[in-house]
Parts: structure tokens; sequence; C-alpha cells
């Protein structure tokens, strides 16, 4: 058959993914405490909020602790939440939470404290709101010892975290000149795991909108289901990272064997889009079909779901008179989803569908505490990053659009933007984004100033855009050696994006030096982060022996497609298909292909429809197999491809591999 795979020079070129993490977890364990889950385990959060310092307000402190108090609440724990807390509240709260604690033989134990924090000496304190701070001694004796937090939580036999999104700027600037940026990591962890918003003697930001970088980071990641604790932590890393153009870096400690599970069971076999995409079209539901287009609005099903909702064959209400068993599960399956992608207008949808549901004044509580997803009710700095986040950079909050459609809202971008830079003038990460917004509309002197600035201050965004810029010639002289410094440089400020370019000018020798040892190295890097057109190269280079062996390729393959690239689905198929250095299985190649349907926005249905016949008897008939049990295929098991067989493609494209009761006819 014809094989699916691309020489590497041409797959390298063409694809750029950014995945920009640079995991900073420091481990001390040597066989302390071992978090291992199970449904009865009793588990316990003190959560901290201080807002309220005065003329010097943190309001999202408040937004931050509550929100992490609601969604902890829906993952199990028992939560203590003390808002604003004075020197007494913060002592006693603590000392009667720890002793509960302790009382109870709590499996799991974590704390968050959101609000101001400073280090003096290499000690960490964390500050109420009633301090009263002159002077060194005043710090001392009216701020909590981060060490006294662990002495009191370490009583606890449990799995104990603590997260500090902590590390602001020092508020006592004009008193005491002593105070270092940011936190200091704590010299001794025994028995805890400790995330910090932000490296050592960093600085967090306080965020734009209702959460800080780092809690709207947790909150989004904290439900993935059957993910281990380092597992979401890295996912916050990363995160946090494309929030803030690589400025805030989390970091992580732990003396303890991590295998903690926030969320117990299976992981997700789709990601939070093709999940609620699923929910949207069995449901057939316009007003759900519509919740899709305004949270994935260049979404891989946006296509289907704007000629679903053109052709009107539904109303708001289809499937609503189902039996109970199912609208039982339909309404978890919207609860969850809402959730798990912490979708107010979903959660809104929950209320209104299900009024007498059971989780209704949870979800009431939560949509309280959310950012509006409607733009009319954004801040400035919402709107820039709704408007200009760039693909590469989406986060569940903000999915990044492309520059087509930036330019349809460019001049909104601009405003929101300009607005964002003038209230947040450190962060940089709003210029890079401003000039996207100008490069979008045509602005290229504009968009390089401004790209400019904040690749000076070390945004990944801006390093990457501009190495581009100068290796095209593209409103600057063409200059490979510049681009080649540009990409580097955002690598080292941990952009897998930067990774991938940079890998490109060395493996071609453009721009200086050719230096293909170090061009892999740097896709082994930008793959460990989950950049899945790095991990297709990688199984390229494999496949044409530069890398490891042949018999490996299907593996970095599979995991491309695991890390939801479609062609690299179709690469793993035609080996599996093939018998490629590896044992032929058309069922294995039959499964890929099928994930592959729902992985881009229907290139894959294109391209299998138009060359089935190149793929093996024995895979056709799996994939017939297969689409008969969903109920998408009435045709014969005769490995022989048709309408029917086009149709059945169709329908697992739309609705998924479950059986969903969708007529094949």
């Amino acid at each position: 058959m014809t094989s699916y795979i691309t020489s590497f020079g041409q797959s390298l070129r063409k694809f750029r993914l950014v995945s920009s993490v640079s995991l900073a977890f420091v481990s001390a364990f040597s066989g302390g405490a071992t978090a291992q889950n199970s449904d009865a385990e009793t588990r316990m959060a003190f959560v901290v909020g201080n807002a309220s310092y005065g003329s010097d307000m943190l309001p999202n402190a408040r937004n931050d602790a509550e929100s992490m108090s609601a969604t902890l609440q829906t993952l199990g724990f028992d939560v203590t939440l003390v808002l604003d807390a004075t020197q007494e509240d913060f002592t006693r709260e603590l000392q009667e939470f720890s002793k509960s604690a302790a009382q109870r033989d709590a499996g799991a134990v974590l704390v968050y404290y959101a609000g101001h924090g400073v280090q003096l000496g290499g000690k960490n304190y964390l500050i109420p709101v009633d301090a009263n701070i002159q002077d060194v001694d005043t710090l001392v004796s009216e701020s909590l010892h981060f060490d006294q937090l662990l002495e009191q939580v370490g009583s606890s036999s449990a799995f104990k975290m603590v997260f500090l999104d902590a590390c602001q700027n020092n508020p006592f600037q004009d008193r005491i000149d002593h105070f270092k940026a940011g936190l200091a990591p704590p010299p001794d962890v025994s028995g805890f795991l400790i995330g910090f918003a932000t490296q050592p003697g960093k600085v967090a930001y306080d965020g734009a909108g209702n959460n800080s970088p780092y809690a709207s980071a947790l909150l989004s990641h904290l439900r993935a289901p059957g993910q281990e604790v380092l597992s979401v932590l890295a996912k916050v890393n990363k995160h946090v990272r494309k929030d803030t153009g690589g400025a805030q870096v989390p970091y992580v400690q732990f003396s303890v064997k991590p295998e903690f599970f926030f969320k117990p069971g299976p992981e997700a076999e789709q990601d939070l889009e093709g999940r609620l995409w699923q929910l949207s079209a069995r449901q057939e539901d316009p007003e759900l079909i519509g919740l899709y287009l305004r949270r994935y609005p260049e979404g891989r099903f946006a296509e289907e779901a704007r000629s679903i909702i053109g052709k009107g064959n539904s109303s708001p209400g289809t499937a609503r008179s189902e039996n109970p068993e199912n609208v039982s599960s339909l309404e978890d399956a919207i609860w969850t989803n809402a959730l798990d992608s912490r979708n107010k207008s979903l959660l809104e949808y929950y209320i209104e569908r299900f009024p007498n549901g059971p989780n209704v004044d949870q979800a009431k509580q939560l949509v309280s505490q959310m950012a509006s997803d409607n733009p009319d009710n954004m801040t400035s700095a919402e709107l820039c990053r709704k408007f200009a986040t760039h693909p590469n950079d989406s986060t569940v909050a903000f999915q990044g659009v492309s520059l087509n459609r930036l330019a349809d809202n460019a001049t909104a971008a601009i405003n929101a933007c300009q607005v964002a830079i003038q209230t947040f003038p450190e962060d940089a990460h709003y210029k890079a984004l401003l000039a996207r917004a100008y490069a979008a509309v045509g602005n290229t002197d504009s968009a390089i100033d401004f790209y400019k600035q904040a690749a000076t201050a070390g945004n990944t965004r801006a390093l990457v855009s501009l190495g581009l810029l100068y290796e095209l010639g593209q409103g600057v002289p063409k200059d490979l050696s510049a681009a080649r410094e540009h990409f580097e440089q955002a690598y080292q400020n941990g952009s897998a994006d930067g990774a991938i370019n940079l890998a490109v000018s060395l493996y071609t020798g453009t721009g200086g030096p050719r230096d293909v040892q170090r061009a892999i190295t740097l896709l082994e890097y930008a793959s460990s982060e989950g950049a899945a057109r790095a991990t297709f190269n990688l199984g390229v280079f494999a496949k044409e022996g530069i890398y490891k062996s042949p018999e490996q390729a299907v593996e970095y393959f599979e995991l491309a497609a695991q890390q939801g690239y479609a062609e690299a689905a179709l690469a793993a198929a035609a080996i599996y298909d093939e018998g490629f250095h590896t044992e032929k299985s058309p069922r294995k190649a039959s499964e890929l292909l099928l994930s592959a349907l729902t992985a881009d926005r229907g290139e894959t249905l294109a391209k299998i429809t138009a060359e089935a016949l190149s793929w093996s008897r024995d895979t056709i008939i799996e994939v017939q197999s297969s689409m008969k049990t969903a109920g998408y295929y009435e045709g014969a098991l005769d490995g022989l491809p048709g309408p029917l067989f086009n149709r059945g493609l169709e329908l697992w494209r739309l609705y998924g591999g479950s059986v969903s009761g969708k007529s094949a006819g």
C-alpha cells in the first residue's frame, strides 16, 4: 500500500508545535509515605484566601481560594475555607484542621494558600490580613511561618500536599528592603509534596481575570481523570508557561512517592473538545452544539456543528423525553463535562436543563465563581487573550485563534491588548499578543516593534515569532543566523516550539553549523513536553534509521497519535497494516485509523475515503466490524470499501466509537 510516512525534511519543516513547559520537579524521595487512593479514603483540604490587605488588595486571592474550595469538593475533599485570615484565625483554624485530619485518619490532606508571602533569610512567611509589618521583628511576630504550617500538618500520616500561590512582589518594600523576590524552597520537605506557583526567588502573577495563572491551571487540571498527581502538575506547569509566555514556571518539591490521583479511574478516551462534541452531536440539541461552537469556534468539528445548526433538523430539548436511566446518564455526562472543562455556559445549561438535579446547588456556586465567557463581560486583559492567543498556546480557558480569525476581531484585540499593557506593564505577554494582533492586519512595523519588546523580556511566543520573521525575511532582513539565535533563546526559556524550530535549523544547517545529534536531542525534549509533531518526527527518524531503530518507529507514531496528531495515527496504522519491522496487526491498524478520524478537521476522513483501496483487506474488515458494532455500518464484512463504508466513517467521526443509536442509513 501507499505509505503515509513523509520524508523527514518535509515533516520537520512542516510541523511546528508548542507545548511550553520546563518541568521543575525536585525529588527527595527516599521511600516515605505513599498515596494509594481508595474510594473510602477521607480527603481533607485547608484553603486560605487572603485578599483584604487594607489598601493593598489582592482580589484574585479570594476568588482563587473560593474556586479551589468548590473544585476540591467535587473531588470528594472535606474543605475548610478561610478567607481574609487574621493571624489568630490562621493559627486557630490550622490547628483545628490538623487535629481533625489526624483524628479522622485522613488518607489525603491538601493545603492551598493564596495571598501575600515573602522570604527572609531563606525562610518563608505567609502574611495574615491584619499584620502590621514595619520591620523584620514584626514580620516574624505577626506572620505565619511556613515551617510552622508544615509542622502542624505534618502530624498527619496522610499523603500531604501544599500549594502556595503566594509569590507576590514585596508588599513592604517602602518599609523593609531585606526581602528577596518570591519564596524560598524549604530545606526539609519530608513527607510532603509542595507546589510553588513559580520557581524560587521568582515572582508570580496575580492574574488578569478571576484567577491567578497558577490557580487557573490547577483548577483546569485537577479533575483530569486517571492522572497521577505529578502528571497533573506537569500539565499545570505547561498551562502556566503558555499563559505567561514562559515568564512563570511552577516548581515542585516532594519526598513522598506521588501515587495520588485527584480523580481515580481510567483516563479519558477523548480530549475535552472531543468529549463536548460527542455529547453535543449525540443529543442533536442546537443549544448544546452552539455551546460547543462558543468554546471551540475553530474546533475540529466546527464545520459539522454549523452544518447541523444550519439544517435546523432539531430543536432545543431534543432527546429530553428519554427514559429516566438515559436522562440520569445524560445529566451526569453534562455535569462531568462542565466541571472538567470549567465551562460556565455548560454549567448554566445544566442548571436550566436539570433544575431539580442533585448537583444544582453546587453548579450555581461554581457559576458564580467562574469568569464569563461572554466578551461583553470580560476585562480588557481577558479579551486580549481571547482574541489573540496563539493556537499553540491554547489552554482550557483560552483556546487560541488563527491569524484569519484574529484579523476578523483585530480592532477589538488591539484595543484590548493596549489597555492590558497599560494595566499590567510587567507582563510582557500582552505585548506579544498585541504584536500578533498587528501582524494579523498587516501592520508589520508595529508587530515587530512589540515582538521585540516582548522578546527582550524573554517572552517565548515573541522569540519564536521573531525567529520565523527573520527566517522568512518578513518585515526584517532575512537573517537565518538571527532566526536560530531567537529559537535558541526561546528553547532556553522552556519553549518546545523554539526547540522544534531550532532542530530544523540544526538539522538542515541553516543559520549555522549542522548538528544532527543536537537536533535529535531538541526533538526528544519537545516530545517529552507533549509536542506531537516532534514525536512524529522522531518516528520518521527511527523509520529512516537515523534515530534508534526502524523497529521503534511505530512506538513514536503511536505516542504522537496519543498526543493528538492524526497523521501519526495513519503512519502507525500503515506500519501495522504492512508489517513494517513489526508483526502485522489489522486490528491495531483499524483502531488507529478510526481514532484518527476525530483528531483533525476532516482531513483524515477525506484521505481514508479517497485511498481506502490502498489498505489491506483484513484491515478494512476490522474497520467494518468496529463500525457495525457501533451501529454505523450495515454492509457485509467483505473488506471492500464503498458508499456504506464511507458513510460509516462519517458517522464514526460525528459520534465517536460508542454505540449511539444513530442510523447508519
